[in-house]
């Protein structure tokens, strides 16, 4: 098991986790249960990588007649300044975990504002800043059609044996 910690400072920022060899697949959600979002990808005390771009920036899409979801499982997202949607085209490799699994370990990064769906911000950069040096650390998607995940970058914390 290994513990997520600040890459500049070291503190502490996730409880014990085990490694998943994979990302599971992202559940389906239909809204009928009257939750306001999907269920976690990844369970509680799990971590996994993904491999796909996540998080901003956002960028259009080379095709303006495409329309999909700007991150895998996301939503779509349409460009304001022009046709077509926007994609995700954050950092590849973010360690993802069950977003209760951070409840009282981080704080909301001070230059971004929920301002979006199910208060999905919308701002450039993490949301999410490591309590002791205010780096920001981490992003949490949570929108009220997409996963339900925070997403670490890479770059920003370490993983060290628990």
């Amino acid at each position: 098991m290994n513990v997520l910690v600040c890459a500049a400072c070291g503190r502490r920022l996730s409880p014990p986790l085990r490694l998943l060899p994979e990302l599971p697949e992202r559940p389906g959600y239909d809204g009928r249960d009257g939750a306001r979002r999907a269920p976690s990808t990844v369970p509680r005390g799990r971590y996994a990588v993904d491999p796909e771009p996540s998080g901003r920036p956002y960028v259009p899409h080379p095709d303006p007649e495409w329309m999909g979801a700007a991150y895998p499982g996301g939503p779509v997202r349409l460009d304001p300044d022009g046709p077509g949607c926007l994609v995700s085209a954050g950092p590849r490799g973010t360690l993802v975990v069950h977003p209760a699994d951070t409840t009282g370990l981080l704080t909301p990064h001070p230059d971004v504002r929920p301002t979006g769906c199910c208060s999905e911000p919308e701002g450039d950069g993490p949301d999410w800043a490591c309590p002791g040096c205010g780096t920001g650390v981490a992003s949490l998607l949570a929108s009220c059609t997409g996963p339900y995940e925070t997403h670490f970058l890479p770059d920003a914390v370490r993983e060290v044996p628990a």
